[in-house]
């Protein structure tokens, strides 16, 4: 691999923030006197320490390759979308000076989730180094230590967040509060104990990342906490005026309860999914949140069907032709659904999506596609030309085209 690129990211923008450089910073001298500002700005800043170890990796990658750059990219300080979107603007400046066959990732450890998809789009990772910032062996003060501490949002989501939830409840709930807490907080550590949170936190992230005000889907996602939230008091109205008789039985008909907005909410959320994915030219994933919807509504409708036949409100044999009638639903929806995937078609979903050749490297994005031609064009990254390429020409891949020839 002829062309490595030593890349840094500071996707929270500390770099600017503080030491007023704007991204990209490409070049190795730059980047010296940019690590320079913030670590003198900032002497704990560890993306200071992460862009010095980027200029090391450089100068080692140099003397093995035949062409090497190194470049920190920085993002948004309102993490998530924004700060994605800025980094993925930053990474295509970079790539239109320097045509990368690779990358060499040095990080520190805190952002590797979200930083290698975006290059991964790109060129392959070929490699990652983890800075790790080493602590002096003796504390000078363990109150600067716990104060610290406290500002890591995990630390302080258990020290401050998980007390305070437990005292609202205690003053909402009166003589019902001892139960409902004990409850809550068993669940809480079970799901510690068999190692649940992290999992279920990466994916409440991942769901809340693209949320932003300035998108035509946030009215969904608000929604669907709302729809939520009226699930969550409806069975509990019916829990106050419910008069307990069979543990099991009550218990089912007041978690029914809630199934229909749980439902509601989340097809909100992938209304709100589908909206997103038409702006930001994502179109093939509308498949995907189109089958996503409908089987929300199919297990709706199996679960609702199965608690009415614990309530013995319908027989079994009403059970088995819901799952079949579901099967038939769902199979039915993914013959109808082919309508919306597009990897075979030439649309004017196309427009805006990257181009990439057989290498992996990025060549430009489509500018304009013809249906009759069945044909798209681009503005090639180099010469700045437009190439016209028909459909025999290139091929869809996991969310980019491909250009075969």
């Amino acid at each position: 691999m002829d062309n490595l690129l030593v890349i840094c990211a500071d996707r929270d923008n500390d770099l600017g923030k503080k030491a007023g450089v704007k991204g990209p910073v490409i070049g190795r001298e730059k980047n010296l006197e940019a690590a320079s500002k913030l670590a003198l700005a900032d002497p704990t800043e560890s993306d200071a320490n992460s862009i010095f170890a980027a200029v090391k990796k450089f100068d080692e990658v140099k003397k093995d390759v035949k062409n090497a750059q190194v470049a920190t990219i920085t993002g948004h300080s309102k993490a998530g979308f924004q700060s994605d979107k800025e980094l993925n603007r930053q990474l295509d400046i970079v790539l239109s000076k320097f045509k990368a066959e690779g990358f060499v990732l040095v990080t520190d450890g805190a952002e590797d989730d979200q930083i290698v998809p975006i290059l991964q789009s790109r060129a392959k990772v070929v490699s990652k180094e983890i800075v790790i910032i080493k602590q002096a062996q003796q504390i000078e003060s363990a109150f600067f230590t716990v104060k610290e501490a406290m500002k890591d949002p995990y630390i302080a989501r258990i020290v401050f967040g998980i007390p305070a939830i437990l005292l609202l409840l205690y003053v909402a709930l009166g003589t019902m509060s001892f139960q409902i807490i004990a409850l809550i907080f068993g669940i809480y550590l079970l799901m510690k104990g068999f190692g649940i949170e992290e999992p279920l936190i990466h994916i409440l992230r991942s769901a809340t990342d693209g949320v932003s005000v300035q998108r035509s889907s946030f009215p969904f996602y608000v929604g669907s906490i709302f729809i939520a939230a009226f699930g969550v008091i409806t069975a509990y109205n019916l829990y106050l005026t419910m008069q307990f008789s069979d543990p099991l039985l009550d218990s089912a008909r007041i978690i029914q309860a809630t199934y229909l907005f749980v439902a509601l909410a989340a097809l909100s959320v992938v209304v709100g999914r589908c909206v997103d994915v038409v702006h930001l030219k994502k179109a093939f994933l509308l498949r995907k949140y189109m089958l996503t919807g409908i089987s929300i509504i199919l297990f709706w409708w199996i679960l609702d069907t199965a608690t009415l036949v614990l309530l013995r409100e319908v027989d079994l044999n009403f059970f088995l032709l819901t799952i079949l009638g579901s099967f038939v639903v769902l199979l039915i929806s993914f013959r109808l659904s082919e309508v919306l995937d597009i990897r075979e078609k030439v649309t004017k979903l196309l427009i805006g999506l990257p181009i990439y050749n057989m290498n992996g490297t990025w060549i430009g994005r489509v500018e304009a596609v013809d249906k009759k031609k069945k044909s798209i064009t681009y503005v090639k990254s180099e010469t700045n030309k437009s190439i016209e390429l028909t459909k025999k020409k290139f091929f869809f891949k996991k969310g980019k085209i491909v250009a075969s020839a």
